[in-house]
């Protein structure tokens, strides 16, 4: 019976250790796929713009050039906004969330990154003329990925944010 119930955590681990494995390959096409659809349609692309989920792009100075409509509604920035003042999202982080600026910084060294716990990480977002924070912002969770031009260079960042 003793080995029994010493050879259980490990297969517990072990089915943990798949699921996160078939997890991150889901990701991982999930990221190629946007990858792809950005470099063929680009950024004003109607799926990306009306995706359900917040996506931002940025420049490796963390400057935003690009926001899509949920995000929008969820900040009131606007990519329009974008063109007549820098947003720096850099500028913007705080303890609560640090990691978001590793996940940024990685970015361009052509690591995709997947953050879950995250406090109210739309707030780095949020529109200079918005008051306050996001009231109960559901998304806890974030991909960090790489847009790349044909030749494999880094060429900007981007975020989807998850509930």
């Amino acid at each position: 019976m003793g080995k029994k119930t010493r050879k259980q955590p490990l297969e517990e681990l072990t089915e943990m250790l798949k699921t996160l494995q078939e997890k991150e390959k889901i990701q991982d096409c999930m990221v190629r796929k946007f990858q792809k659809l950005i470099q063929k349609k680009g950024l004003p692309s109607s799926v990306i713009k009306n995706f359900p989920y917040p996506i931002a792009v940025f420049e490796q100075d963390g400057d935003l050039v690009f926001v899509n409509s949920a995000l929008s509604e969820e900040t009131g920035l606007y990519t329009a906004d974008l063109s007549k003042s820098k947003h720096s999202i850099f500028n913007r982080i705080t303890d609560e969330n640090l990691q978001i600026l590793d996940a940024a910084e990685n970015v361009f060294m052509g690591k995709t990154t997947f953050l879950t716990g995250l406090s109210d990480p739309l707030d780095i977002f949020m529109s200079d003329r918005s008051c306050g924070k996001i009231l109960s912002s559901e998304y806890r969770e974030a991909v960090f990925f790489p847009i790349t031009q044909d030749e494999g260079q880094t060429t900007q960042g981007a975020v989807i944010f998850m509930k």
